[in-house]
């Protein structure tokens, strides 16, 4: 296996070869599988890096005098402006002839619209709650708290109403711990039950009159009286209990029966009140209190990382979005790449008209070009507009600048391998310049300022994507990654599966340690 990977790195490790016209940089995707992926391959290691990448496809051509550039959308579309005729000069940028793009402005604006949304929730997020909102949150608390404060206070006369007023009818002495039954019970047993209920009862006021709401924790205080009001239920019920096992014509009349057990039995409709949570009961202002002091605590807390990023990732969305629908806009504006002449104009209003079929013709202002073969492999990277940076091995040092304006809709045969002619125009008519000369283009596909990096010989791919190894304490993880751009100097961009600052295995002459 380490001869195998020695023979990879010494490929890794050659200069960049010229085939066909073609500059072939020396960066190689290493495809390997691994016998046992808990163990990382050898190597050295290197740190995940954040800067700027850029993407390049680099050929060589041969510069000739500016021809004819046909221009074509790359959409259908009914023409709804010409700005051109036949025998105009335009300058670059200026547009010749648009299509009815509607529906891609209107797709563009609600793509914005959604941005702005998603960028307002995110900077609500950073910013925290408004004072505003803070200061609802807190009168509401305040409010759920005079609730619950009542609630307490109505739980307590009820009881006091029930016990007292209504049950105390029964006994004499009622408030002592002589407190007797003023009847006789046919069952003894559960008469001198309910006198020591009644007794402890009077306990339970005491310490019930000692607690205050305003000065303990109301929702413990509401456990508490919940408690109390149980225990109320729970004498009155075994009261009734005792009554109903009573016969009249002993102790009691039957007129005196009667009242009492009315008495009792209105007693325990109003401590069933009290627990079910009739409004203001306990249950239902003590509900409303948790959930004002939950809104208060979250809106003083503000928004969590995990939250902020996960707004974060949706504004990514939605200014995705917003160039994805700025494109299919521009796709509707036909613009001149290069300053000329206008020499074939066949749009008319109101035809549709067909992708890749040319519309606008025009010569340039006496400025050369460059003809290049690119690969099918790269074709895909080079679009009209792009940048383009020359060189020439008889000036060294200097650099021409120019801009693609045609590619070639369908593939050449060159020694077998598919490719297709881009031209690129000069932007001045430089007098070094001259036909017959052969240009190192490096014509510029993509750019990000603050991309995640790694060195290209870090990344593996093999039948389930790509992977690195990422350095931990004790031993190399094999980590999935998503790429993104590369660079001919041998970096890539990680869209995801690593951060900055994290050492990866690296198989070329990049590393660090």
């Amino acid at each position: 296996m380490k001869d195998l990977l020695n023979s990879i790195l010494s490929l890794i490790a050659r200069p960049a070869v010229s085939l066909g016209g073609a500059v072939v940089i020396g960066v190689a995707l290493v495809a390997y599988t691994f016998v046992s992926t808990s163990v990382a391959p050898s190597g050295a290691t290197v740190l995940v890096t954040q800067g700027a990448i850029t993407q390049e496809v680099d050929v060589s051509g041969t510069v000739k005098a500016a021809q004819r550039t046909d221009l074509a959308f790359q959409v259908p579309g009914r023409v709804s402006a010409i700005r051109v005729q036949v025998g105009d000069h335009v300058t670059a940028g200026e547009t010749l002839v648009s299509l009815d793009g509607a529906t891609e402005a209107a797709a563009l604006a609600q793509a914005q619209a959604a941005l702005e949304v998603q960028e307002a929730q995110l900077a609500s997020l950073k910013s925290g709650t408004r004072p505003e909102q803070l200061s609802i949150d807190v009168a509401n608390l305040q409010q759920a708290r005079a609730a619950l404060d009542d609630a307490l206070q109505n739980a307590y006369v009820a009881a006091d109403d029930a016990v007292h007023a209504k049950a105390d009818e029964l006994f004499t002495n009622p408030r002592t711990a002589g407190a007797a039954l003023a009847f006789t019970a046919p069952d003894a047993t559960r008469a001198t039950a309910v006198t020591n209920e009644r007794i402890a009862l009077q306990q339970v006021f005491s310490a019930w009159q000692s607690l205050s709401a305003s000065s303990t924790d109301p929702v413990a205080t509401a456990g508490v009286v919940n408690g109390y009001l149980v225990q109320v239920n729970a004498f009155l019920n075994d009261l009734a209990t005792l009554l109903a096992e009573t016969p009249a014509g002993g102790s009691l009349t039957a007129a005196e029966l009667t009242a009492y057990q009315a008495s009792v039995n209105a007693a325990r409709s109003e401590i069933t009140g009290s627990l079910t949570g009739a409004l203001p009961g306990l249950t239902g202002a003590l509900t409303g209190y948790k959930s004002a002091q939950g809104a208060l605590t979250l809106a003083q807390a503000g928004a969590t990382p995990d939250q902020i990023a996960a707004q974060q990732a949706a504004v990514d969305a939605a200014q995705a979005a917003v160039t994805s629908a700025q494109v299919a806009v521009d796709k509707t504006v036909l613009v001149a790449p290069i300053a000329g002449t206008i020499t074939v104009q066949n749009a008319n209003p109101g035809e549709t008209v067909t992708p890749g079929a040319p519309i606008v013709s025009l010569i340039a202002d006496g400025k050369y070009e460059a003809v290049a073969n690119v690969s099918d492999n790269d074709i895909a990277k080079v679009k009209i507009g792009q940048e383009v940076e020359a060189t020439f091995d008889s000036y060294p040092g200097v650099s021409f600048l120019a801009k693609v304006t045609t590619v070639d809709p369908a593939a050449t045969m060159e020694n077998g391998v598919p490719s297709y002619g881009v031209t690129v125009t000069f932007d001045t008519n430089d007098p070094r310049l001259s036909a017959g000369m052969t240009a190192n283009l490096r014509i510029i596909t993509a750019t990000k300022d603050n991309a995640l990096l790694v060195p290209t010989s870090a990344i593996i791919t093999d039948g389930t994507g790509s992977f690195v190894y990422v350095r931990t304490a004790r031993q190399y993880v094999k980590t999935p990654v998503e790429t993104g751009l590369s660079s001919v100097s041998g970096m890539t961009e990680i869209l995801n599966g690593v951060t900055a600052g994290q050492a990866v295995l690296t198989y070329g002459s990049n590393a660090t340690s």
